[in-house]
């Protein structure tokens, strides 16, 4: 004890009691005030706990209170900010469901201000309709009135033998008026007569749609070049589903020589034309079993009577059916090959290296996109009217009278 005193008194540079050095602790702790003179001694150690207990209390105490009061404040605080969204969030509904009216309102505005613009396109649309109704009409009148002026002219000129040059001058003006109608031939006049004639049949090639109009034929001026001859009448369509329809037409009205012609092959084609199932795999099935026949009977005639040959006891005759199999296989397939192959050229009546088809340039498009049915003048119920009329009630897009040179 008294070496810490020493010691306590060296570091301090001087000695001093028990008890200032309790005080100094107690002011440093801040337990009492450094005036402040306690009514116990201050060497009471119970009076020293007490003290010190209740400043602790004191300040657990004053912890507590503003712990509370934080609390309180938080909780204003968060009460008036709920109060607060609260009041934000109302707003903004107000503003949607105010955006929403005026969505509304925009919506039914545009509704009807389309509905009048399509009523109005709609009755502009009508008029423009009735116009060029009326336009197309008499245009048609106008075409008709000159085709009648321009055939009877024809039959005048036929009948009187004479007015060749009247006659061609209304063949040219009938050619200025149809971009489809063929040339007529006036160039001497010892061929007038024949150039009259020509003229009645411009109709040669021309628009078929009945309702655009077009010239009537006159099935005794069609023979009159001596140069050419009708060959076929020839359809144009569109669509597959028209040349379907068409072909089922014709199919009805028992025509017997006529075809379809398409860029690619069109399903239910076959019904629609009629045609009856091929011949092509019986004509294949017999040149076959006529391959095998040939190949057994060969084989047996070599082997057992012209050049008979027994090598180490080998049968022969049908014993020796395993070696035979090989033969046999080569000329049935030999023979059904080139019987598939020359039936394919008989039924298509094939190599045939012109046909009067090709005298038409529209027919160019056989090959692209346009679908054609053809009836050749060949077929028994081929008259040039009512076949004319029957392919007319089809609505070909174009319908051309092809006609073939001698």
């Amino acid at each position: 004890m008294s070496d810490d005193h020493n010691s306590d008194d060296q570091d301090n540079g001087e000695s001093s009691p028990p008890k200032d050095r309790m005080k100094r602790t107690l002011v440093g702790m801040g337990v009492v005030g450094a005036d402040d003179k306690p009514e116990k001694p201050m060497r009471d150690k119970k009076t020293l706990v007490g003290m010190v207990q209740q400043k602790a209390s004191d300040a657990a105490s004053a912890a507590k209170d503003a712990a509370e009061d934080a609390a309180d404040a938080v909780g204003d605080a968060a009460k008036e900010a709920k109060d607060k969204a609260g009041d934000a969030l109302n707003t903004i509904r107000e503003a949607a469901a105010s955006a929403k009216d005026s969505a509304g309102d925009a919506v039914d505005s545009a509704v009807d201000s389309a509905k009048d613009a399509a009523e109005s396109a709609k009755d502009t649309a009508g008029d423009v309709a009735d116009a060029i109704k009326g336009k197309a009409s008499d245009a048609a009148s106008a075409v008709k009135d000159t085709a009648d002026k321009l055939t009877d002219s024809a039959k005048a000129a036929v009948a009187g033998g004479a007015g060749a040059g009247a006659a061609a001058a209304v063949t040219k003006k009938s050619g200025k008026k149809s971009s489809k109608t063929k040339k007529s031939s006036s160039k001497s006049a010892s061929k007038s007569s024949s150039s009259s004639k020509k003229a009645a049949s411009s109709h040669a090639a021309h628009e078929a749609t009945p309702s655009h109009g077009h010239d009537d034929h006159d099935p005794a001026a069609l023979d009159s070049d001596p140069n050419t001859r009708p060959a076929l009448y020839l359809a144009e369509y569109e669509t597959p589903d028209a040349l379907l329809q068409a072909a089922a037409a014709v199919r009805d009205a028992k025509y017997s020589k006529w075809d379809c012609h398409t860029p690619y092959a069109i399903h239910g084609m076959d019904d629609a034309m009629g045609l009856p199932p091929t011949k092509i795999g019986l004509i294949s099935f017999v040149c076959g079993m006529v391959g095998l026949a040939t190949a057994v009977l060969m084989i047996q005639y070599m082997n057992n009577w012209d050049y008979p040959i027994i090598v180490g006891g080998k049968p022969t005759g049908v014993g020796a059916f395993p070696s035979m199999v090989p033969i046999m296989f080569e000329l049935t397939v030999l023979l059904t090959g080139f019987g598939t192959l020359g039936g394919l050229f008989h039924l298509c009546q094939l190599p045939r290296h012109y046909h009067p088809i090709f005298e038409s340039t529209r027919f160019e498009r056989a090959t692209d996109d346009r679908f054609f049915l053809s009836i050749q003048v060949e077929d028994d119920k081929f008259d040039l009217e009512r076949t004319q009329e029957l392919l007319e009630s089809t609505h070909p897009s174009y319908l051309e009278l092809v006609e073939e040179k001698l």
